[in-house]
């Protein structure tokens, strides 16, 4: 099994009337889906949104054409399986549990009535975070020493007070709740009898706690040890005390504990105020805003029985974007990790991050990290997809290890041609060609090369091998992609930079001044160039560097068309592009 899920389609949910994308995501990697705004990106993310336990479920709102009639789905391919949601079905929730991550931002208008006229307010405001919809009973462990000491029998003296030490940590209980089974705790043959068995031996010792503890070490240790259940449970209490020893007479305690009628709601209630405790750790420590931030305890309404926790957050103009982006996600992130039980796990975080500054973005990636890194330890399997109209290949501070980061361009056209100029991409580093090609086919350069018989060998165009011809070449794909025909995008990349260096080139005045433009490399630094000589370069030809920046080297498996033509399909890049070719 490759645990690689394959494909996501979406019918009728919001803009898309029908959509597949073959994603081919592997587990355990961040994605990213990159997409123009209004390309149906938000689709994809009301489509996980709307998921109930037993079907999908849209707002009025979201139907496709806000027509209830035209029935949407949700379908996922997971390793040749599909599992899909429709309004009456949802085997999607069979395999995967899912949750997606939003801003919370949302216009707030009030009315006053002044007499004769209304007045009308708008506010943005920070909708609440709920992170645990009800919050549990406040029960306490039914644990006191002497009755645990009575229940050992005679030499019950020796079992450790640990009301104030194992009852009170919460790190343990957590432990506990994740690694121990107190159905283990009730099997006779494997469990009780063997125990019981050891504490009657115990008890027939005389003597001070320490020497029945002598007398425990030297005799009965291994057979406390060979009791599994038991010592899977002392093995965890060993992380917080220093004897061991005693770590098997707490660990006999906690098992009678456990047994007790209340003991899994008093769990329930402490790992509730840990969770509670780490909410308000966390927020504190990435909270700068001048009205603190914590969780709440609140009512959902006035006649509800039970509390939910929430995060509530002050009105958005009491706190910068980037505060606002950033304390949500973690806080939603953290209620996600919460609400993930099953083995395979599905996470959309819908644009969140597309306007943090570059220390919050790098803090977006660290906790999408610690999240990937705990399900690998649990053997889990996490699809983090990330919603943008940015394209992380230009986002200088989007540090995910690009060998994990997995980028899918969503408005890939497979009709367009594929670009026949990415050829000599490919072949630029060949030794026979790289450096004339380099100075003479990928940049401007006056005097023309002839490098036939070379590209020839290489199964390069021949025609190609004369550079000048081979800019008049490039020059009509721009022609045609400017006359909204097909159009290489590769020629087109190449076409540009070519005529903004040669326009740059003529405004020199002198030859010195052109051998060393010729001479300096990058384009960007050729019209620098230009400038600290004098020559004024319009802003334009800077801005066009979105388009003839891109890293014309080879890598395999990379993608060069599809995020060159997202760009290029920019009605305002493409003015751009016409006025320098005016």
């Amino acid at each position: 099994m490759s645990n690689k899920l394959e494909k996501i389609e979406i019918t009728n949910i919001k803009g898309i009337s029908n959509k597949q994308f073959n994603v081919d995501l592997h587990p355990n990697k961040p994605a990213i889906f990159v997409a123009p705004n209004g390309f149906g990106k938000s689709s994809i993310a009301c489509a996980f949104e709307s998921l109930k336990p037993s079907k999908l479920e849209l707002e009025e709102k979201n139907f496709h054409l806000k027509n209830a009639s035209l029935q949407p789905e949700l379908k996922v391919t997971f390793d040749s399986s599909s599992f899909m949601a429709t309004n009456t079905t949802n085997s999607i929730t069979n395999k995967f549990d899912y949750y997606v991550i939003n801003s919370p931002l949302y216009a707030k208008c009030t009315k006053r009535n002044t007499g004769r006229f209304t007045a009308v307010s708008s506010s943005l405001e920070s909708e609440n975070i709920e992170l645990i919809s009800t919050i549990p009973d406040r029960i306490e462990f039914e644990y006191a020493i002497s009755t645990m000491s009575g229940k050992f029998g005679v030499n019950g003296k020796i079992l450790p007070n640990i009301k104030s030490t194992l009852m009170t940590n919460f790190e343990f209980w957590y432990l506990f709740s994740k690694k121990v089974d107190i159905k283990d705790f009730t099997k006779k043959t494997t469990f009780e009898n063997p125990l019981n068995s050891i504490i009657e031996r115990i008890n027939t010792q005389t003597g001070t706690s320490e020497v029945v503890k002598d007398f425990i070490v030297t005799n009965e240790l291994s057979n406390l040890s060979n009791t599994v259940p038991l010592k899977n449970l002392a093995d965890i209490i060993k992380k917080f005390v220093d004897i061991e020893i005693d770590s098997y007479l707490m660990a006999i305690e906690i098992v009678w504990l456990s047994q007790t009628g209340t003991f899994k709601k008093a769990l329930e209630y402490l790992l509730y105020t840990r969770e509670k405790k780490l909410y308000n750790e966390l927020l504190s420590t990435i909270d700068t805003t001048r009205h603190k931030i914590s969780v709440t305890e609140k009512k959902k309404t006035a006649s509800a029985s039970k509390k939910s926790l929430i995060i509530e957050f002050p009105s958005a103009d009491q706190m910068s974007n980037g505060q606002r982006d950033i304390l949500s996600f973690i806080a939603q992130i953290q209620k996600a990790r919460r609400d993930f039980k099953k083995q395979y796990c599905i996470l959309v975080i819908d644009e969140v991050f597309d306007y943090l500054d570059d220390a919050n973005l790098v803090a977006f990636q660290y906790y999408v990290t610690k999240l990937i890194e705990e399900f690998k330890v649990q053997d889990r399997y996490l699809y983090p997809i990330l919603l943008t109209h940015l394209d992380p290949v230009h986002f200088q501070h989007f540090s995910f290890n690009k060998h994990k980061l997995q980028i899918r361009y969503l408005a890939s056209n497979t009709s367009r041609i594929s670009s026949v100029f990415l050829n000599i991409v490919k072949h630029r580093k060949h030794p026979s060609i790289q450096e004339i090609v380099s100075k003479h086919h990928f940049h401007f350069h006056p005097d023309e090369v002839n490098l036939e018989n070379e590209f020839q060998t290489l199964a390069l165009k021949k025609s190609w091998g004369k550079s000048h011809s081979f800019y008049t070449m490039v020059k009509n794909e721009v022609g045609k992609y400017l006359s909204s025909h097909d159009y290489d995008s590769i020629a087109v990349l190449l076409g540009v930079r070519i005529e903004i260096e040669k326009l740059a080139y003529e405004k020199l005045s002198t030859q010195l001044l052109k051998d060393k433009f010729i001479a300096t490399h990058k384009t960007k630094l050729k019209l620098e160039f230009c400038e600290e000589s004098g020559i004024s370069i319009p802003e334009i030809h800077y801005l066009l560097g979105l388009i003839y920046n891109d890293d014309l080297h080879w890598h395999d498996h990379r993608d060069y068309e599809t995020p060159l033509i997202s760009k290029l399909e920019n009605m305002t890049i493409k003015k751009m592009i016409q006025e320098i070719f005016l």
